[in-house]
């Protein structure tokens, strides 16, 4: 009874061992994933921190399209610092916070999402997302989206240097969608000097005249 006591805990420590040694290779291998995410200036997409370390392939290092690269400086994720402000003459005043994901995946597209919440609740708002991406030889850039509002679009604009400006070329909405009913967007993305990036959104309905709607500063969080 005694050596079967024994075989018993030689094969518990056996087991702890191995366990153990699993958790610190997939520590390991966190901890390499988040040293190549810092340490290329390219994004490292689709590497699972868990995998073994005989399956991490460094080919997997997708860089920056060079279509896009007069973009880059968009890339990244944002946070609105301070808060947006919002206004229109058929709404009341309103100030919101935004988060936004500027990333690619090696095509000559940069994705973008924005995800608006109400300060004091956190309740989500408006939603956008979409595609960017510039005509080749040019300066020329197109941003096709959709929103959660049923807004569909297409706008188009150059980048100059770290700013970009966009004017809606068409806008498409569904049928039971409420009115106003938007007619027109135009935008403008401006990087600061102090690294920060700026939105200001002008738009136009059936019921008013182009104004400005939409302001905000975001800053970047990774």
């Amino acid at each position: 009874m005694a050596l079967s006591s024994n075989k018993r805990s030689n094969s518990t420590e056996e087991v702890a061992t191995t366990e153990f040694s699993d958790i610190s290779s997939k520590l390991e291998i966190f901890l390499l994933t988040a040293l190549l995410k810092r340490s290329f200036s390219v994004k490292v997409e689709n590497l699972n921190p868990f995998l073994s370390i005989e399956k991490i392939n460094l080919k997997e290092i997708v860089h920056l399209n060079p279509a896009v690269e007069p973009l880059s400086w968009m890339l990244g994720s944002w946070i609105s610092e301070p808060l947006g402000e919002g206004s229109y003459p058929t709404i009341k005043p309103f100030k919101y916070m935004e988060e936004v994901q500027i990333t690619h995946v090696g095509q000559p597209i940069l994705n973008i999402s924005f995800n608006g919440f109400n300060p004091e609740t956190k309740k989500p708002m408006h939603r956008e997302c979409g595609f960017m991406r510039i005509k080749p030889g040019t300066n020329k850039v197109a941003f096709i989206s959709a929103q959660n509002t049923g807004i569909v679009e297409i706008e188009e604009g150059e980048v100059k240097d770290q700013e970009l400006t966009l004017a809606s070329q068409s806008v498409a909405r569904m049928s039971f969608a409420k009115e106003p009913h938007v007619q027109q967007i135009t935008r403008t993305f401006r990087l600061t000097e102090e690294g920060k990036l700026e939105q200001t959104v002008f738009m136009a309905t059936n019921q008013q005249p182009l104004l400005q709607h939409l302001h905000i500063t975001y800053t970047r969080s990774s």
